[in-house]
């Protein structure tokens, strides 16, 4: 046996620390037992915190014995060592759990226990504890399912802070954020029966952008996604679908592929959805996959404002971030999209596109076949120029003579998102109920070039001519052209540093400066200062408000594209078009009161404890 001397310190949170060493230990079978303190420390039905080796722990005083559970309350965490006794029941003040103080068990029928560990009293007159070997990681096992448990009750529950509070616990536990992500991606998917909804994209923003946020607002946009999900579920899970049985002879993709679209068309969901689902059950290339859910969602014109695209793509990042764990249930809902939105050949706003469009959509095997046999390079920025036309016909036969060319079609998806990001950022106040439409045409072409990564095809060229439509269509959005920062441009500010002028960009989004918002960043770009804290200020002054959408999607391709390109006038304008973006919105901000309270809790602090006397 090894002895050590050992003083308890008081933690800022008021726990007693046992260090892993020193330590007086015996070990005895499989436990391991950690002297405490003494027992003439404490009086009756008192209760004292600890930390031992990891473990939190609560230890109590009652009726001349000894106790110990967990000290965190496996309702809220709430510190148990803060709790009282009546007749032997341990209660959290919070909420009133009730738990046998000696066995740690919940006397609500659909409470979690608490841990209970044994204490022994020795003759020198200290206390011991006797926690197992591997505790510590049983513990955050422990943690980690409650904190999964947690999480399902806050999504049913549609509420905020029960979701920040399991978010807390579970990334305190070391739960990574894939586990997360993957929970409610699931979640979402499985209980409801809409389609791929806000919540499970912003979710795989999450995941997209998890480099370039914070660490301290990771929490934070977790519960965000989440928040959205359990908005739009009800609880009640999508009626079970399977794949077709197994036969001797199999399906040829042609026949599989010519009925996914004819269920598309007749907007039969159910039909469409096995067919999907025996896609992935005969375990056929991710490209197969998605060639057939891209080529459904540019059968029609520019279908939901672009949103059927957008999500598919949003679907498939997410099934690869996830690795394709739970895909059956993940891949349902886009079917939704597909069948239910809108096809905007039936609409009167783009009537006169039709009959522009019909005749090359005829020709797109041949304008294929040239495109693959030849090739060509293409100056972004000047075609750029170009998509921003006034009249979208001229546009439209440019645009077949690029690709017959041998243009690669993501770089007209590139420019077409460059010039989404002008429109954006010239996108004037004054039409403020306007501001999804720059917000979908920006996602949307976005969504194009990466769908030519993951699955080029013929048909997807049908996306490049209806984002060439649309783009013209909100020319009248910049009518007035909103200023953009000229080259040079500054406030009459000076500034110590560069994190100075990051707090004064913050300071500017809180009052909805929009101009100077965008000086400001001008200014940060042309002096070069580090671009990665840029974006996690943008990042921030978005997650602290109950943000929308639209408001993430802006904010991805600003990142992504301004990564993709070697042009600081392309990369500036991307910037400009989030800053934008984001600034002019004014929300609530009850997202990030919960997570910051749950954080809070988390630290041992009380939410009854004011900080502004």
């Amino acid at each position: 046996m090894q002895t050590s001397t050992l003083t308890p310190q008081e933690t800022p949170t008021g726990s007693i620390t046992i260090e892993e060493l020193p330590i007086e230990a015996v070990a005895e079978t499989e436990l391991v037992y950690h002297q405490l303190c003494l027992a003439d420390d404490f009086e009756d039905l008192e209760g004292k915190p600890f930390h031992v080796n990891g473990t939190h722990l609560a230890v109590f005083k009652f009726e001349d014995q000894f106790y110990a559970v967990d000290n965190r309350c496996p309702h809220m965490g709430y510190p148990m060592s803060k709790g009282s006794i009546r007749d032997g029941v341990l209660i959290c003040h919070w909420h009133h759990w009730e738990f046998d103080l000696k066995s740690g068990g919940c006397f609500l029928a659909s409470g979690d226990d608490l841990k209970a560990f044994p204490v022994e009293l020795r003759d020198d007159g200290y206390l011991y504890v006797g926690l197992a070997k591997g505790e510590r990681e049983a513990a955050k096992r422990r943690v980690i399912d409650r904190g999964k448990r947690a999480l399902e009750r806050g999504l049913k529950d549609r509420s905020t802070f029960f979701i920040a509070k399991a978010v807390t616990a579970l990334r305190d536990a070391s739960a990574t954020p894939r586990e997360i992500i993957q929970q409610g991606l699931h979640y979402g998917a499985h209980k409801s029966s809409e389609g791929w909804s806000s919540g499970v994209a912003i979710l795989t923003l999450a995941a997209n952008l998890w480099d370039d946020v914070d660490p301290k607002d990771h929490n934070l946009f977790l519960v965000h996604g989440l928040s959205q999900i359990s908005r739009r579920t009800t609880g009640s899970s999508r009626p079970y679908r399977a794949a077709f049985p197994q036969t001797s002879e199999a399906h040829d993709l042609e026949t599989l592929m010519r009925w996914f679209r004819y269920f598309i068309d007749k907007r039969h969901a159910g039909a469409a959805e096995r067919i999907l689902l025996t896609l992935n059950d005969r375990d056929y290339e991710k490209s197969v996959i998605a060639d057939f859910v891209f080529t459904a969602a540019t059968d029609y014109y520019f279908t939901g404002d672009g949103h059927a695209l957008d999500f598919a793509n949003k679907m498939f990042e997410a099934l690869d971030y996830v690795e394709w764990e739970g895909a059956h249930e993940i891949l349902r809902p886009i079917v939704v999209d597909l069948v239910s939105r809108t096809r905007h050949e039936e609409t009167s706003r783009w009537a006169d596109a039709v009959p522009v469009l019909e005749p090359v959509f005829e020709r797109l095997d041949s304008i294929w076949k040239e495109n693959q046999a030849n090739t060509s390079e293409l100056d972004i920025s000047a075609f750029t120029q170009t998509l921003l036309g006034d009249e979208f016909e001229p546009t439209v036969a440019i645009v077949e003579e690029k690709l017959r060319a041998g243009v690669d079609p993501r770089d007209i998806c590139r420019a077409m998102t460059y010039a989404s990001a002008i429109r954006t950022a010239r996108f004037h106040l004054k039409n403020e109920g306007d501001w999804h439409d720059v917000a979908n045409i920006y996602s949307y072409a976005h969504a194009l070039y990466h769908a030519f990564a993951y699955a080029p095809s013929v048909n997807l060229l049908r996306g490049i001519f209806h984002g060439v439509v649309f783009l013209a269509y909100l020319r009248w959005l910049n009518m007035p052209a909103a200023r953009i920062p000229r080259h040079g441009q500054r406030l009459d500010e000076t500034y110590e540093s560069a994190a100075k002028m990051l707090d004064r960009l913050q300071e500017f989004a809180d009052f909805q400066k929009v101009y100077e918002a965008e000086i400001l960043v001008n200014q940060y770009l042309e002096e070069g200062h580090d671009i990665d804290a840029l974006k996690q200020t943008l990042a921030h002054i978005l997650l602290r408000e109950d943000a929308e959408l639209h408001m993430f999607q802006v904010l991805e391709v600003a990142f992504r594209h301004y990564d993709l390109s070697e042009d600081s006038e392309e990369r500036r304008m991307h910037m400009l078009a989030a800053t934008r973006y984001i600034t002019a919105q004014k929300l609530m901000k009850n997202i990030l009161w919960s997570t910051e309270n749950a954080e809070r809790l988390a630290r041992g602090e009380l939410l009854s404890e004011r900080d502004d006397d």
